[in-house]
């Protein structure tokens, strides 16, 4: 083609027809910008595919990640439910020898920890999206690590500030720390701490209003991750 080009530029300049030549050295120069023109859009077509692919493989990512999440937020929510009567009991001065084996010298003992699945988040962020999903999607997991986790990490600090209590304190702590303590099994010094002292009743209730702060805000996350989770769903669906 090129070689073509020459011999009629050849051509045009020997017969003398300079006009002609100016004419098809502009024309030529035209299907030249026009052909860089359509390369350049080729390749943008190109870039734009790959990226739609990337996008759809980090949306699937995320999709598994929260799916994950969903259920460790769900787990977290059904162990303080299941601990929850017993809760009530002691802050409404309602303690009873039963509630020993109900659980109630572990209503201060451990809880869950969340570790958030974020994998798919980061590599979100660094394809540099910025539609409405990636905001809420960026904005609910900056607010997981920013106000959930903290709020997890006192709760969990007051269990081991009271497990530290009891080590300092009492005779029984490893008998405590070694058992699940029920009516049958435990010293009767043991059991009176968990059954009448005002020292732990004012903990659990302080710790209770913790939990119930804490159950909420991750029962509304599940929710709202849910909703994110359905939204990734039809885009996935939509891409196959």
């Amino acid at each position: 083609m090129i070689k073509l080009f020459r011999n009629i530029r050849k051509n045009l300049l020997n017969e003398g027809k300079t006009t002609k030549y100016f004419k098809y050295a502009i024309g030529e120069i035209i299907l030249v910008v026009i052909g860089i023109l359509i390369a350049l859009q080729i390749n943008n077509w190109n870039e734009e595919r790959k990226d739609a692919i990337k996008l759809i493989n980090v949306y699937a990512l995320i999709n598994n990640d929260i799916k994950n999440d969903i259920g460790d937020l769900q787990r977290s929510v059904d162990f303080y439910m299941e601990k929850k009567p017993v809760f009530e009991k002691v802050v409404n001065d309602s303690i009873t020898p039963d509630l020993l084996d109900k659980g109630l010298s572990r209503l201060l003992f451990d809880g869950p920890a969340m570790i958030l699945n974020k994998k798919g988040v980061s590599q979100l962020r660094e394809l540099q999206v910025n539609d409405t999903l990636t905001f809420y999607l960026n904005d609910i997991y900056e607010w997981m690590d920013t106000k959930m986790l903290p709020l997890e990490n006192s709760i969990s600090a007051e269990f081991i500030d009271h497990q530290k209590y009891v080590r300092d304190n009492y005779k029984w702590y490893a008998e405590w720390m070694e058992n699940t303590i029920t009516q049958d099994l435990g010293s009767k010094e043991l059991h009176n701490y968990f059954l009448t002292n005002h020292t732990y009743r004012n903990r659990v209730i302080f710790i209770y209003n913790r939990i119930e702060e804490y159950t909420r805000m991750l029962k509304a996350l599940i929710k709202g991750l849910t909703e994110f989770q359905d939204e990734i769903d039809e885009i996935l669906k939509e891409s196959e």
